[in-house]
């Protein structure tokens, strides 16, 4: 089997990975920092560590502000809905995924507003169209780092920039693009980071992270923490303050070896690497008359490691169907992102996504660029 979904999760996850979600189940699975025996206090250590091997990849200023939330929705939800209020106005940008736009669209009812601006090859555009979009009552800007559908990379340094230029809050959807680019909170000062543990950091499923550069957040649960039981309202203590209920130790502990393997790896290694196997696809899908692509081009640093493709005459699901058949995962339809595919207008079809990880291989491309070749040469016939 050739896994080239990697953009939905991560597969296969490190060796170090596996054994240390079962070294945790096994040997000391308590509940971390509800208790104070032995086994407790190892949990919590082990989600300490966690929280210490990110703050170091994101170079946050400190361990509270890295906050363990159950996916990379959850954590921009609580950024949504901790930060806006009636009246308020967001800015987002045309390819977002719905984890931004179905929450925004819920607020409407309480009378918050968006609007989006467009993708441009060109940065210097990109910020003119937000910066066009500003009101007086603009809170908050959210931006994906690199579109999950089509890899387009945003300029998000620039864009954070902006928006502190104007006072306005700047939220980064770091899904597709934690692992893969370099995200660095204290130099580039992102008020809020989202992230998928489970995706370019290798973690298990059911882990996210949301990071903190701006603490003025409203907590997006409400319960036990461990801490100040006696009081009948939230801590305020950081990271207690965002992390009610018991906490995913399994997952939390297979996400720090996940996040050591990016930092052993090297982000921009891992990056080249999928990049380079990404934009060997590409160019040769551009030799496939029957085959679509979507960007003009795929230049180093300008794009996440993520292809989307049709073929002449098929729906997308249907060529996925194919490649299952030939063993190789893919993904098709809308990925959870329709607005990007209104910008492109893919809705009808939606698209073929390849995404290749750091396990995947020269061989593993050819193999998928053979099949697709086969499956036009039957469209021909």
């Amino acid at each position: 089997m050739i896994y080239l979904d990697n953009g939905a999760t991560s597969f296969p996850k490190p060796i170090s990975v596996c054994n240390n979600v079962s070294r945790s189940l096994r040997n000391y699975s308590a509940n971390p920092g509800r208790s104070g025996h032995k086994l407790s206090l190892i949990a919590a250590k082990e989600i300490f560590e966690c929280r210490k091997s990110l703050k170091e990849l994101f170079n946050v200023e400190s361990e509270e502000e890295v906050i363990f939330t159950q996916n990379c929705t959850m954590a921009l939800n609580t950024v949504i809905l901790g930060t806006l209020n009636p009246g308020d106005h967001v800015i987002i940008s045309s390819v977002e995924h719905n984890s931004v736009t179905r929450p925004l669209e819920e607020l409407k009812k309480k009378n918050i507003s968006y609007s989006t601006f467009d993708y441009s090859e060109n940065a210097d555009e990109i910020i003119n169209n937000v910066r066009e979009l500003i009101r007086p009552e603009t809170k908050l800007v959210i931006c994906t780092h690199a579109s999950n559908v089509f890899g387009f990379r945003f300029p998000i340094e620039r864009l954070c920039a902006l928006c502190h230029t104007y006072g306005i809050l700047f939220c980064v959807d770091a899904a597709q693009s934690a692992g893969v680019f370099t995200i660095d909170m204290q130099k580039d000062e992102y008020d809020f980071v989202c992230i998928a543990g489970h995706k370019g950091l290798y973690g298990p499923m059911g882990t996210g992270v949301l990071l903190l550069g701006n603490h003025s957040l409203r907590p997006l649960l409400f319960g036990g923490t461990g801490t100040e039981s006696l009081k009948k309202v939230q801590p305020d203590a950081l990271p207690e303050k965002f992390e009610s209920g018991t906490q995913n130790l399994n997952g939390i502990a297979g996400l720090r070896c996940g996040v050591d393997f990016v930092r052993n790896k090297g982000v921009e290694n891992l990056y080249k690497r999928e990049y380079n196997l990404a934009n060997y696809l590409y160019n040769s899908l551009k030799k496939i008359p029957k085959v679509k692509l979507y960007t003009k081009d795929f230049s180093f640093g300008k794009y996440a490691p993520v292809i989307s493709f049709n073929i002449e005459n098929m729906h997308s699901e249907e060529v996925v169907a194919i490649l299952d058949k030939n063993g190789i995962c893919a993904r098709g339809g809308l990925q959870c992102s329709p607005l990007a595919h209104n910008y492109m207008n893919t809705t009808e079809t939606g698209t073929v996504r390849i995404v290749p990880g750091a396990f995947n291989t020269m061989s593993d491309i050819n193999k998928l660029i053979f099949v697709i070749k086969t499956i036009c040469m039957k469209q021909v016939k």
